[in-house]
């Protein structure tokens, strides 16, 4: 059976059919990933010392005005360099529910089913091609912006495929860019809709859970209510990750039925 294009409804209506089947597969591994990422960002902050100086300024703001410009800049410099291990860190592990996901929602699709276990033997050794491809993607991006702005929007768009065209075709890391340039070519403005409505309805889903979390923080208890915030942070960062990434899988599969004839067979 070959994948035909469809309207935008019925790809994000599929798409939370498929949700709905394989979510229980993509809990752990997407659990996992964003649990063991909590625990380095929190290790992070603590080797640097940066941590010390977030409680500090939150439990006591006017502390901020007792440090001298060096301690400031020293203290801010900390700060930036945990936080930015933090983002490497939060991408990679991304990357990887992205990946896990993306081989799990087309063997859905292709009739023969894998489990997260399959799936994330598979992932491993196609992370590093998504983590330099998408290095020399950002790479080009920050340029295209410094340059004239809309190359570095346009690069961003055309990006957009990559992680699914890594996880379910054998290419290297320029045939991955170029790759997601090419299936992205001509559908550029619905691509990047889609991605940032699908992203959009994420972040609301993410924000809500935070109104959750803050309040159990401050009624049971720094440390109790750190671990609940914690545990509920950890669930649905990684499923709504998840859960964009099936919508980027959904969207990828149409492109390529646009671009190419595509059989069901073909995704297992």
């Amino acid at each position: 059976m070959e994948l035909t294009p469809r309207p935008l409804g019925e790809i994000l209506n599929e798409g939370v059919v498929i949700l709905a089947r394989v979510w229980r597969g993509l809990f752990a591994p997407a659990f996992c990933a964003f649990a063991v990422l909590g625990g380095l960002t929190i290790v992070t902050f603590s080797v640097t010392g940066a941590g010390d100086f977030l409680q500090v300024i939150l439990s006591d703001p006017q502390a901020l005005d007792d440090l001298t410009e060096a301690e400031l800049l020293e203290h801010a410099l900390t700060f930036v360099t945990a936080a930015s291990i933090s983002v490497v860190l939060q991408l990679l592990a991304t990357g990887f529910v992205s990946l896990v996901v993306h081989r799990i929602v087309a063997s859905e699709i292709g009739g023969a089913p894998v489990g997260p276990r399959m799936a994330v033997s598979k992932t491993f050794g196609r992370l590093l091609v998504l983590a330099v491809a998408g290095f020399l993607g950002l790479i080009a991006i920050l340029v295209g912006l410094a340059a004239l702005i809309l190359p570095g929007i346009w690069l961003a768009g055309c990006f957009t495929m990559l992680s699914p065209v890594v996880a379910l075709e054998e290419v290297g890391v320029v045939g991955a860019l170029r790759r997601s340039c090419s299936l992205v070519r001509g559908r550029w403005w619905p691509t990047v809709g889609f991605m940032v409505l699908v992203g959009l309805l994420g972040s609301v889903a993410a924000q809500l859970v935070q109104l959750i979390a803050l309040p159990a923080l401050t009624s049971a208890g720094l440390s109790v209510g750190a671990g609940i915030s914690f545990v509920l942070l950890v669930v649905v960062q990684g499923m709504v990750v998840a859960a964009i990434a099936v919508m980027a899988t959904m969207w990828y599969l149409d492109l390529r039925a646009r671009n190419e004839p595509l059989l069901i067979s073909n995704l297992t």
